[in-house]
């Protein structure tokens, strides 16, 4: 058997970012922190042209604060970092020259960066060990994710097909190509409350709303009992260690 410095060392070995464990934890903070004030102060907030600039550079923040939390390997981290400076190159370019939004070549990029941290932060959250607050806040925050990227998944919808989703409200409907009634719509989806303000209209549009409310309907119970199983596992293992 390796004594325990030996195992330490092995696993700072396996260790592929370059990160110390300290700057993983403190960016799964301010991961779940930019995550929240996306979904809660976006929808409240009437973005100009410098707001959705700030929004850009916060979504930035947010998807490199991720990579560095739940990314383990240097490759999969800067290809998170390429995909995230390409979203904001994308971004710019299309706030100077709404022209070419219909491309969707932004939102696609925001889709896939989110995209692949949802998976990677569920295994982050599930690898392992002993359950601590920061794997509590990665099952959060992967929670949260999967509302922000159907967000995007209907508003890359709404760019090719205007009427996938109806609004009561008009000045909505002319804003449905903005995030703001967009991730509205989308954790009303995901957490089934339903005002009956916005609805999907399109088959597209309802494939996704489904999709969405099963994963917002099974999603905190497969969570919280995974969790709970492995908090469980860990303690009976540690009570037979000597």
């Amino acid at each position: 058997m390796a004594p325990d410095g030996t195992k330490v060392t092995m696993r700072k070995q396996k260790r592929r970012t370059g990160f110390p464990i300290w700057i993983e934890d403190e960016g799964l903070s301010f991961f779940l922190a930019f995550l929240v004030l996306i979904a809660v102060f976006v929808p409240m907030v009437h973005l100009s042209r410098p707001g959705r600039i700030g929004l850009d550079t916060i979504f930035a923040l947010m998807l490199v604060s991720g990579a560095i939390a739940t990314i383990r390997h240097r490759t999969l981290l800067y290809l998170i970092v390429v995909v995230t400076a390409l979203e904001f190159t994308a971004d710019l370019i299309m706030e100077f020259n709404p022209t070419l939004r219909h491309w969707g070549l932004d939102t696609a990029l925001k889709i896939s960066g989110m995209a692949i941290l949802v998976v990677m932060t569920l295994k982050h959250t599930f690898r392992p060990g002993p359950i601590s607050v920061h794997r509590v806040m990665g099952g959060v925050a992967a929670y949260l994710l999967v509302g922000l990227t159907f967000a995007f998944g209907y508003q890359l919808l709404l760019e090719e097909r205007p009427l996938a989703i109806h609004f009561q409200s008009p000045l909505a409907e002319t804003l449905a190509g903005e995030p703001r009634p967009l991730v509205y719509f989308s954790f009303s989806t995901l957490t089934s409350v339903t005002y009956g303000d916005a609805y999907p209209v399109h088959r597209i549009a309802r494939s996704l709303t489904m999709a969405e409310a099963l994963i917002g309907q099974l999603y905190p119970s497969i969570l919280i009992a995974t969790l709970v199983g492995m908090s469980l596992q860990a303690r009976s293992g540690g009570g037979l260690s000597p």
